[in-house]
């Protein structure tokens, strides 16, 4: 009986090993990481309704337009080129969405994170 538990316990811990190595190996989806972006900065600077909307919808299109540029076979000065004119893109089209106060809020949040 005891040899029948560890062999079943061995065959669990194998499943879950399995199960964790194929969540680690799946890429996020767009929706999900602007989902979690919307999340982060509505946490950040406290959006409205329409404004999660808006970002989210915006935030989609900005990540599927990254992992597109990441799929192509361009060289790297010309992929880091357009990735920075998304963003550039992104931000304006943020701008737009918060008011400035938050706006303020979300730019020095971004700046932190480029000092780090």
């Amino acid at each position: 009986m005891k040899r029948y538990i560890t062999l079943f316990s061995i065959i669990a811990l194998f499943f879950v090993g399995m199960q964790n190595s194929n969540a680690q190996e799946k890429k996020q989806s767009p929706e999900a990481i602007a989902k979690q972006k919307t999340h982060e900065i509505h946490e950040l600077v406290g959006l409205s309704g329409d404004q999660q909307r808006e970002i989210f919808k915006l935030l989609v299109d900005a990540e599927s337009n990254l992992s597109a540029i990441g799929s192509t076979n361009q060289n790297i000065e010309s992929s880091q080129k357009t990735r920075a004119a998304v963003m550039d893109n992104t931000n304006t089209r943020i701008k737009a969405i918060l008011n400035p106060e938050q706006y303020a809020i979300y730019m020095r949040s971004l700046e932190k994170e480029e000092k780090k």
